[in-house]
Order: structure tokens, then sequence, then C-alpha cells
């Protein structure tokens, strides 16, 4: 069962400014709903306090004519008031008429969704539109909210008038208002969501423009040949891009350099392989074709070493071959080295009896853990002690010692042999190479495969004079 398939770079991009735009579309109408909503609510409360002046007024403008019988305005009555406004506008002079009840009727259009009332400071009833209840809308001044008997949500306003005596009371339903804001609201996302499909499709081409680069650089990379490792060009690359090409850039050289070093290793391997398969294809020659008995076994001898040399130089390659490519530090851990060098130390004894040489371990208590990979570790002691072993004539003298250092513990193989010149100690970690002064056969792979593992522990090997003022002294601090 696969996984989901990853979206595409364009495909992220889309979708997140896709929802950014829409975000701020809807942030954007719905700031400008409210602030025009609030401006509604303004307008729409002093015209209510304009109606409710103007009511007065048209009821009648004589204090002592709101003493006479209830008078009862229907809706009819207020649109024939709105008729006879538009004729007053028309003869009167509209708007700049001073008559103030041309100026009342001007504040009554739009009006008829109102309730009115007009009552006496002494309770009684005046006047009111068809539409208000006889029973007192509201005992308060100014602007009140109230739900009446059937649900309906009204907004009021209502003032005393002291020269009349009278207390006016003008309601509105909320209803009225609601709609008009749903009105506003529509007229204000309809052009936004018309315009989304377009806005989409703009960024859509935008994203597959800015994205050009990128596909530039992948028909670059896939247009090359499997040896061309030749950076790629960062002139006319974006900002954006550069990291990318950077790392690319870097990818190719230590592409090259480990390729490089397999072609040298290659190379080298097959030049020293040369010689030792010579050598016994020569004995094995000899042996077939001597009919001495005391020459034939010579040269069986001489075979034997021979093929004990070349599985050495082989292992050797193989060893150095698993340690060239770049090794994590994934698997690196805690690591005693006195548990390490008590049994490479007790492996390789038996080795230097052989050849009648003190084989010396000295360890200084107490030592901390090195963080480092044991394995190879182990490989590089044993690597040590056994060039200090070959390299030292019988009888000789070989110690190994560890201990404390600023930076962590400090490893030295040091022994007594015949030692390396000071101008050839940095070239005999080189590959293949054999300083001009050892006189036992070797493949030269030895201190290279220990510089190695020194260098994926991050630190190096030093040379220096052995014991006793002669030989060969290698060291190696390793960090904690």
């Amino acid at each position: 069962m696969t996984g989901r398939r990853p979206m595409s770079l364009s495909q992220r991009l889309m979708l997140l400014l896709g929802l950014v735009s829409l975000l701020y579309w809807i942030a954007i109408a719905g700031l400008t709903s409210a602030n025009n909503v609030d401006q509604l609510n303004e307008l729409y409360d002093v015209h209510l306090a304009r109606s409710a002046k103007a009511f007065l007024q048209l009821i009648d403008p004589d204090p002592e004519a709101v003493q006479g019988p209830e008078i009862v305005l229907s809706s009819n009555d207020i649109e024939q008031l709105l008729v006879g406004d538009a004729k007053v506008d028309d003869s009167a002079g509209g708007a700049d008429n001073p008559d103030p009840n041309v100026q009342a009727m001007k504040r009554l259009q739009h009006g008829t969704h109102l309730r009115y009332q007009l009552w006496r400071l002494d309770g009684a009833l005046l006047a009111h539109s068809s539409n208000a209840p006889k029973g007192l809308i509201t005992t308060q001044l100014g602007y009140t909210d109230a739900i009446d008997a059937q649900g309906l949500a009204w907004r009021h306003y209502s003032f005393h008038d002291p020269v009349h005596q009278v207390k006016v009371i003008v309601s509105e339903p909320h209803e009225f208002r609601q709609q008009l804001v749903r009105h506003i609201v529509i007229d204000a996302a309809t052009p936004l969501a018309l315009g989304l499909p377009l806005l989409l499709l703009l960024l859509w081409l935008s994203i597959q423009r800015g994205l050009l680069p990128l596909g530039q650089l992948q028909r670059e990379i896939s247009l090359r040949q499997a040896d061309n490792l030749q950076l790629l060009g960062t002139e006319r690359t974006p900002s954006e891009i550069k990291p990318i090409v950077h790392a690319l850039n870097a990818l190719l050289q230590r592409v090259g350099h480990t390729l490089e070093q397999e072609r040298r290793f290659t190379d080298d391997a097959a030049h020293q392989l040369r010689t030792p398969l010579a050598a016994i294809q020569a004995q094995l020659y000899a042996v077939r074709h001597l009919n001495d008995r005391e020459q034939r076994l010579r040269a069986t001898d001489q075979l034997q070493a021979s093929v004990a040399r070349a599985i050495r130089l082989v292992n050797q390659m193989l060893a150095l071959a698993r340690l060239d490519p770049e090794q994590p530090q994934t698997d690196f851990a805690p690591v005693q080295l006195n548990t390490i060098a008590e049994t490479v130390c007790a492996e390789l004894a038996p080795i230097a009896l052989q050849r009648d040489q003190t084989l010396e371990l000295s360890a200084h208590p107490g030592l901390p853990p090195v963080r480092g990979n044991a394995d190879m570790l182990s490989m590089l002691m044993s690597n040590l002690i056994d060039n200090a072993i070959h390299y030292t004539q019988r009888g000789g003298q070989i110690r190994v010692q560890l201990t404390p250092d600023e930076q962590g513990v400090r490893l030295s193989v040091s022994d007594d042999g015949p030692g390396i010149a000071p101008g050839e100690r940095e070239r005999v970690l080189e590959r293949f190479y054999r300083a001009a002064s050892q006189s036992e056969p070797g493949t030269g792979l030895g201190l290279a495969i220990c510089q190695r593992i020194a260098e994926l522990h991050r630190t190096h090997l030093s040379l220096g004079d052995g014991l006793h003022g002669q030989g060969l002294a290698v060291a190696v601090v390793l960090t904690l």
C-alpha cells in the first residue's frame, strides 16, 4: 500500500496563497460591512429622532391643539403626507423651504414602516399610527431596544416636548435594518466572489512563472551525462534557489572527490597486486618444474609467503575501501579504550613472542570513555601494534600507552625498530607509500588505514621518535 502522493510546490503555494487571499478578502468584506452597518445604525437612529419630531409637528404645532380628540394615522394617511410632501417640495422649493411643516414632511420620507405614538403627560393617547398599539410602547426616554409580545425586536426612540407637554414615541422593527444589512453584505461579497476565480487564475499563472527557474534547473540537471560533475552556474539563479544550487555543487564536489579516490585506489590496487601475483606465478612455475626436492620445498615456502602477503594486501585494501566513503557518526558511542587495548594486545602477543619481542601495555587507571566506533578503534589499535611488530627487529620492544589528555585520551604505540626518517613521516600516511629505510616487505596501507580511522574520529596521527630515542612512535588523541 502506497502513501498519499505529496503535493507539488506549485500546489502548495497555490493553496497557501489562495487561502491567504480568501481570508484577506473575507476580512476586508467583514470590516467594510461592519463599518457600513455601524454607519447605517447611526443614520437610522438619527432618522428615528427626526421622524419623532416631524410627527409632532405634523399632528399640530399649536400647543392648544393637542387637547383635542385622539388622532389615528393609517399607513395611507402617512403615505398621503409623503405625497403631499413631494408636492410641497416641488412648489415650495424643497429642502430650501423654511416652512417647518415642509421640513417635517421631508423628514418623514421612507417612514411608513415606523410606529408612532403621541402621549399627553397625564397618560392620554393623543395620536398614533394605525400599526401602533394603544398601550404605552416604552416608558424610557432616548434609544431603547425591546421585544414585543409576538417576539419581534424593535428599536424605540422617545422624548418629552416641554412646549406641548407631550411624549413622542417612534418605533422601528429591527428586521427592516437587518434586511438592509443583508443587502449590504451581499453587495460587498458579490464582487469579491465574482473576482475570486480571476484572482486564483492570476495566482496560478504567477506561481508557474515564478517557478520557471526551478524547471530550468531541473532540465539542466536531467540533460547531464553521468560523468559530468561540472558545477552548476549561479549567475542567473534567484536568491531563493541559490542555497539549493550551492548544496548541489557541494555534493558534486564530494562525489567528484570520492570518484577520484576510487579511481586512484583502483589504479594503486592494480599496481600493487601486480607484483605479488607475478611472484606467485613465477613460484608456481618453479614448483612445477624444479626436480630437486629441497629447491621445491624452498619454492613452496616462498609461494606460501607470497600468498600470505597477497592475502594481507587484499584484506588491508578491503578495510581501507570500507573506510573511504563518508562515515556517519550516528553509530558512535562511548568506548573504553582500556578494554580494546587489552583485547588487541592479547590477540597479537603470540606473534610478538614468535619474534622474541616484548609487547607492553601501560594504561592509566580510571580513564574516561571516548566517543567513537568500537570496531574502527579496534582496527586502528590492531594496525598500529601489528605494524610495530612487523617492522621491529627480532628481540625488540613495543610499548602501548593510554594516558589522559586535555582533549580526551592519548593512545601511543612506540617501538625501538629502525624508525622512519622525519622527512618521510608525513608521506607514509599516504596509500601504498613505503619509506626507503624499510627493508621488511609490506603493503604501505597500515598507517593509511589508521589515518583514515583517525580522520573519521575528527583527529589525526602524529609520528615521532620511538623508545630510547630510536624507532617510531605513533600517537593519536581521541576526544570524549
